[in-house]
């Protein structure tokens, strides 16, 4: 992918994480260049931002990023940014030529030379496309790899560059997609999220253009039992339609492939507690019996772990589309999302245990497959409803007495209600001072001789982890 585009996109993104200047030094640090090459990308970028947005330089203070919060969003920019470089250029140009196109052709059209555009390939061959297990040819430039891959290689592409608005699928009408999509919610009695109902028009628009130019999919049907679900009916109808309005023909296993994306993607139900298996008993139980085998192991890693109505659900769709995933191996073999290196560093004690708990659970399940996409699920999952526990702690500050209120204030801030600080200066505190206040932990800047309950060191101003040291405590 261009350099540019990757700086640029670190740049707005770092700059809209708060409103605030950011040193030379601190933009230097995270995105690994120099402030000169700073200031340049700027003086570029600054002529196509809107006019709702602005980054401010000076000397002294460094830089900050001005925008009207109503209006044009961060993404937005780089979405669009994004669809004016090389790599997204020359994607959609051999996704619309399916393959047809010389490479002289398309060097020209990005204003490359020979050598630079073979370079260009050799770059996304040993980047970009590895992580889809995908290549590109040279001599007659083409995506070369399965067929699954490659399509969810342009569905991510296509919906990361047109997240908001555009469409990029001259053959194929949005509204006349998205009208498809409608019949078949009403018919299931269902309502996409917005973002997943408009990414499965693009879906739609890729199978259509994939089989337009002879490339269809191979779906094992024993795998899954496709003509009991829910969506099998609708998506029959939605075919036969598809090939009436647009002359083609779509395969039995085109049906299955969207039955699995249709499965998959996030939607509400008018009928909220109705398990979308019903109509497959034997589907139904194995996702049961599945659940009910996890759920002991998770209550035993998460004490305060709240399994009210709407998790015991979440937990039956989690292994409702775990299921589907492993009907097509091929796709789960390159299922990302950008939310698992967030996960692993934010909510690392969650995901560790989630991981740990899961390797226990395959004991049993040993056939079904899982990769860090469903840890990701799960864990944001398991996150959302851990419940605090409402807890007693005495604040220790080896510094000045005021600086222990102004300490307390930011934990109580960050932590909220579950918290009860006490500050009150204590001398020759004990094991016995601490039962008798009812105190269930310590925070303190140095080491204390207290055995009956835990001490969470902190920094005289805490930082991120001792936050998040601090909140573990209330879940213990």
């Amino acid at each position: 992918m261009d350099k540019d585009f990757m700086l640029v996109r670190a740049l707005l993104t770092l700059l809209d994480t708060e409103q605030r200047w950011f040193t030379f030094a601190e933009m230097e640090k995270e995105l690994g260049v120099s402030d000169k090459t700073i200031r340049k990308l700027v003086e570029e970028l600054s002529q196509q931002l809107p006019t709702a947005m602005a980054i401010e330089v000076s000397r002294g203070r460094g830089m900050i990023l001005h925008r009207d919060r109503r209006s044009t969003t961060i993404q937005e920019v780089i979405a669009l940014l994004f669809k004016q470089t090389s790599y997204y250029r020359f994607m959609h140009l051999l996704f619309m030529q399916g393959g047809h196109i010389r490479a002289e052709e398309i060097a020209e059209s990005l204003y490359m030379s020979a050598s630079s555009f073979k370079k260009f390939i050799v770059q996304l061959n040993n980047h970009e496309l590895q992580a889809f297990r995908l290549r590109i040819t040279y001599a007659a430039p083409a995506l070369k790899g399965h067929e699954i891959h490659i399509r969810y290689f342009l569905w991510k592409l296509f919906c990361e560059a047109n997240a908001f608005t555009g469409w990029p699928f001259p053959n194929t009408e949005f509204d006349t997609l998205n009208q498809y999509i409608t019949e078949i919610e009403t018919e299931n009695r269902i309502v996409y999220f917005l973002n997943s109902k408009r990414n499965l028009a693009f879906l739609i628009a890729i199978v259509l253009e994939r089989v337009r130019q002879g490339h269809t999919v191979h779906i094992e049907e024993g795998r899954y039992r496709w003509s009991e679900s829910q969506f099998y009916s609708p998506l029959l109808s939605l075919v036969r339609k598809l090939e009436e309005t647009y002359r083609v023909t779509l395969p039995k296993d085109e049906v299955f492939f969207l039955i699995s994306l249709f499965s998959l993607s996030q939607y509400n139900s008018h009928d909220a507690m109705l398990p979308t298996s019903d109509s497959n008993p034997m589907q139904a139980n194995l996702m049961t019996a599945m659940r009910d085998r996890l759920l002991p192991l998770l209550m035993q890693s998460f004490k305060t772990l709240d399994m009210d109505e709407r998790f015991i659900q979440e937990m039956g769709e989690f292994f409702e589309k775990l299921i589907i995933d492993n009907a097509i191996p091929e796709l789960m073999q390159v299922s990302q999302n950008h939310l698992t290196t967030y996960a692993q560093h934010a909510c690392q004690h969650v995901y560790d245990e989630v991981q740990r708990c899961m390797v226990q659970w395959n004991e049993l399940y040993c056939d079904i497959h899982l990769n860090e996409f469903h840890l990701t699920k799960l864990t944001l999952l398991v996150s959302s409803s851990l419940r605090y526990k409402s807890k007693n702690a005495f604040l220790i500050i080896g510094e000045e007495f005021s600086v222990r209120h102004y300490v307390a204030n930011l934990i109580k801030k960050e932590i909220g209600d579950e918290l009860t600080i006490h500050t009150t200066i204590m001398e020759g505190l004990t094991d016995d001072i601490v039962r008798q206040r009812q105190i269930d932990f310590i925070i303190s800047t140095f080491p204390l001789s207290i055995k009956s309950v835990p001490t969470v060191m902190i920094a005289t101003i805490p930082t991120r982890r001792d936050l998040d040291n601090i909140r573990q405590e209330l879940l213990m």
